[in-house]
């Protein structure tokens, strides 16, 4: 009896069990009937409510405000709404009362694009200028009536004319004559060389217009007839009186006569001899016969009494000791030099001189700085010291 009424119960119990399932997926089912039918409606609804968005706006702005003022009482407003597939009508009817429709503000993503700066390199910019005109050529004007003497510098190696305008030689860049011009002469210079005058075309000289000047024709010690390589005493002798008096003596004359007269104390004018300012003095009074006279006028400051005598017009014979300075062909002992000018440059004091030795050969003036010159002068001991000057004493 026991067991029939349990198995009864455990009946009941399965079939309460079951109905309670069948009601729970019914209402399941009809739950998710509403919802879709729900979202389909809602879908249907707002379609064309949605708001288009552009995606390629990174600004968002205004596009359009829609305001909707009062209807007229009783008015019927029809809103179709159309989606994919069903197209819905709603008709609704507006009471007298003003309805206004809330402002809709439609946005749009508007894209507005960063301001793209394009830097162009700025074109190269070339100006041509027209080429300036070579500047003309402006021939030299040279007054040929002031016939003073100059001190002209060879611009460049040029060739030497005698006074009939006949081809005799050259001479070379970097060369010092004095010189002057000629009116018979025009388009050259008249030079002093040697002893007498050559001419060179006045383009390929320039003058030394700084410069006190004083005409002297150098001659070359070894040229002429005797080769007198310790003859510089009677050949700036010869200098001195021909370029100060107008003379016309001979190198080679004056060496015989100091050589006749045995005034060459110091030995062999013509090789590794010499001789003394007092003699040299002797020679220069002995050889002109008494119609020449010359003088020992050396002073404690050498350098302002040349100076003086070349404002006087007096060119002078001096003995300088060798040193690399004043002359360049000994180390050691004395020689004769004849001044002729001086100039100064840049404030210092300079001489020009002609060197028996070095103008052998044309070659003609060179130039020292005052105090070297007066230092070598003053360092002349086993010999007097000298400044020799010359002047005319008779017909």
């Amino acid at each position: 009896m026991k067991k029939l009424i349990a198995a009864i119960l455990c009946l009941c119990i399965t079939l309460g069990a079951a109905s309670c399932a069948s009601e729970y997926s019914s209402d399941m089912q009809s739950t998710r009937d509403t919802v879709t039918s729900q979202d389909t409606q809602t879908q249907q609804t707002n379609v064309p409510l949605q708001t288009t968005v552009s995606q390629q706006s990174e600004k968002w702005v205004p596009e359009h405000t829609l305001v909707t003022t009062a209807a007229t009482p009783a008015e019927t407003t029809t809103i179709t709404t159309t989606s994919a597939a069903t197209t819905t009508t709603t008709t609704t009817t507006t009471s007298a009362a003003t309805t206004t429709a809330k402002a809709t503000t439609t946005k749009k993503k508007t894209t507005t694009a960063a301001p793209v700066t394009t830097t162009k390199p700025k074109p190269k910019v070339t100006t041509t200028r027209p080429a300036a005109p070579a500047p003309a050529v402006q021939k030299k004007v040279i007054d040929y009536s002031d016939t003073s003497t100059k001190l002209f510098y060879i611009t460049k190696n040029t060739n030497l004319y005698d006074l009939k305008k006949n081809h005799t030689g050259a001479v070379y860049a970097g060369s010092l004559y004095t010189g002057h011009y000629d009116a018979n002469y025009k388009g050259y210079v008249v030079i002093d060389y040697l002893y007498g005058k050559s001419l060179v075309a006045d383009v390929s000289v320039t003058e030394r217009s700084g410069a006190k000047i004083l005409s002297a024709a150098a001659i070359g010690q070894m040229g002429g007839s005797i080769y007198g390589q310790a003859s510089c005493g009677p050949t700036a002798a010869a200098i001195l009186v021909n370029s100060q008096l107008g003379l016309g003596w001979s190198k080679d004359n004056m060496i015989k006569y100091c050589e006749s007269k045995r005034l060459n104390d110091q030995g062999s004018l013509r090789y590794g001899g010499g001789i003394t300012a007092p003699n040299l003095i002797k020679a220069i009074n002995g050889f002109s016969g008494g119609k020449v006279t010359a003088s020992n006028v050396f002073g404690a400051d050498p350098a302002s009494r040349l100076k003086k005598l070349i404002d006087q017009g007096n060119r002078s014979i001096v003995v300088v000791q060798y040193t690399s300075y004043i002359v360049t062909h000994y180390s050691s002992g004395t020689h004769f030099v004849v001044i002729c000018g001086y100039e100064y440059i840049g404030g210092v004091l300079y001489f020009y001189y002609a060197d028996p030795y070095y103008s052998y050969g044309g070659r003609s003036l060179l130039r020292v700085n005052a105090s070297v010159l007066a230092a070598s002068m003053n360092m002349v001991r086993i010999e007097p010291r000298c400044i020799i000057t010359v002047k005319r004493t008779g017909t």
